[in-house]
C-alpha cells in the first residue's frame, strides 16, 4: 500500500507544472488553486488578476452588473487577503498609468512561462482577465524586437489565450484566431438574452449556480466548470457551469442560480 502511494505521489509529481520564479510585482500568476487541474492533460496555465469592476478608480469591466461586483471572484481564494488585493490594484494602475513598461514586462513574463512549460512538456496557456474584462485583442504595443503588435496574441500568435467576457461577444468582432471567449452570464434580462444568442451559434456561456448543478440549463446541457479551467475545448452550445465561491455563496441579486 506504501509504495502504491509513493508511486501515486510521484506521478501527480511529475504532472505538477514547475512555474518559472515570480519577483516581486510579477504580472502572471502560475499557482492558482483552479489550472492545476488542468495539468493532468498537460496544460499549464498562467492568469493574470487585476483589480475588477471600478476597484482602483477606472473601470475595467464596462458591462458589471450590481450581482457580479458583489460576487466577484476578487472576493474569492487569496483575493480576499489585502495584501493580494493591494498587489492586484497596484497591477491596474500600472496598466493605466505606464503601459509601455506594463506591456513589455507582461511580454517577458510571457516569454519566460512559454519557455519552461514546453521545456516541461507542457502546452502553455493564456488567460488575461482573469478578474478584469478588457478587451485585449484591442491593446496594442511595440515589443521588445521593436516591432507594432495589434495585440499580445499577435506577438505570440501560437499560444492560445482564453477568457471570460459579459462585453456582449458581437461587440467583440475579428477576434484572433487564438483568442477564446466564453460569454459570462449576470441577473439581467439583457445578459440572459445574449446568452442564448451566443448558445444558439454554438458558443459557450459560463453560469452560476448556488446549489448543484443542473443537467441542462435554458435548455441547454450543462458542464462543470471546476474540473477544468480549459475553455478551448467545451462541445458548442455548452453551458459552463460553476460553483458559486467568496461572497458568492451569499448572492441575493439573481446573478447566482439557485434553482436547478
Amino acid at each position: 500500500m506504501t509504495n502504491d502511494k509513493t508511486e501515486r505521489a510521484n506521478v501527480i509529481e511529475q504532472l505538477k507544472f514547475k512555474a518559472p520564479s515570480q519577483g516581486k510585482g510579477s504580472l502572471l500568476n502560475y499557482d492558482n488553486a483552479k489550472t492545476p487541474k488542468g495539468e493532468k492533460d498537460g496544460v499549464a496555465t498562467a492568469i493574470m488578476y487585476l483589480a475588477p469592476a471600478e476597484v482602483s478608480g477606472y473601470n475595467i469591466c464596462p458591462y458589471s452588473t450590481a450581482g457580479c461586483r458583489e460576487a466577484c471572484l476578487f472576493t474569492a481564494g487569496y483575493g480576499k487577503f489585502d495584501t493580494v488585493a493591494n498587489a492586484r490594484i497596484a497591477r491596474t494602475l500600472r496598466f493605466f498609468g505606464d503601459r509601455v513598461n506594463f506591456m513589455l514586462q507582461l511580454e517577458r513574463e510571457i516569454m519566460k512561462f512559454q519557455k519552461a512549460a514546453y521545456a516541461q512538456g507542457f502546452t502553455p496557456v493564456i488567460r488575461l482577465n482573469g478578474t478584469s474584462d478588457i478587451k485585449w485583442e484591442r491593446i496594442s504595443f511595440v515589443a521588445r524586437d521593436g516591432k507594432h503588435y495589434a495585440s499580445m496574441m499577435e506577438r505570440f500568435n501560437m499560444l492560445t489565450f482564453y477568457d471570460y467576457t459579459k462585453i456582449p461577444i458581437r461587440f467583440r468582432k475579428n477576434l484572433p484566431a487564438n483568442y477564446t471567449l466564453t460569454f459570462s452570464l449576470a441577473e439581467t434580462s439583457e445578459s440572459l438574452a445574449e446568452a442564448v444568442r451566443v448558445l444558439d451559434k454554438g458558443g459557450q456561456v459560463a453560469a452560476v449556480f448556488g446549489n448543484g448543478l443542473p443537467d441542462t440549463f435554458i435548455g441547454f446541457p450543462v458542464s462543470d466548470g471546476d474540473l477544468s479551467d480549459m475553455r478551448f475545448d467545451i462541445k458548442p452550445s455548452t453551458v459552463i457551469g460553476l460553483k458559486a465561491k467568496g461572497e458568492a455563496r451569499k448572492d441575493t441579486t439573481g446573478f447566482v442560480q439557485w434553482s436547478v
